[in-house]
């Protein structure tokens, strides 16, 4: 188990825009504290799947926006992979939605892949994912715009 919180334990596994996210967010605090959570980290190049104006508005734009999408990718309580392996769970994440956790092939987290397992943290884990979840508030916003 490393000493650094979920965040840090993000950033130096190479997800950097996730982590700078959240400590400019209103939820970096939440997870620098006591915990422990379970973190789903998008990686760098799934925030680049978005265009730059895109990714701007989000990261920029709407803090509002920007916390329900960060809080859509944690939970709270420590999940490994051992506890979802060969099973199909729904979890309530920190924003209020739910996403569909299935490890019944490879696990994936909605449409998103593991790609980074298992990160321990002191207050919690982190599971770098491929992709950004995206609660159905924010992604109604998304397509509106």
């Amino acid at each position: 188990m490393s000493a650094l919180s979920v965040v840090s334990v993000a950033d130096r596994a190479g997800f950097h825009i996730f982590a700078n996210a959240l400590r400019a967010s209103d939820l970096g605090a939440k997870l620098e504290g006591a915990g422990p959570f379970t973190v789903f980290a998008p990686s760098d190049a799934a925030f680049q799947k978005f265009s730059p104006a895109a990714l701007d508005a989000l990261l920029n734009d709407d803090r509002e926006h920007l916390n329900t999408v960060l809080g859509y990718h944690f939970a709270a309580g420590k999940v490994l992979t051992t506890k979802l392996t060969g099973k199909r769970i729904r979890a309530v994440m920190h924003a209020g939605g739910d996403v569909i956790i299935d490890g019944r092939t490879d696990l994936r987290v909605n449409a998103a892949r593991l790609v980074k397992p298992d990160l321990g943290a002191r207050n919690g884990v982190v599971h770098g994912i491929d992709g950004v979840l995206w609660p159905r508030e924010a992604a109604a916003a998304v397509s509106a715009s």
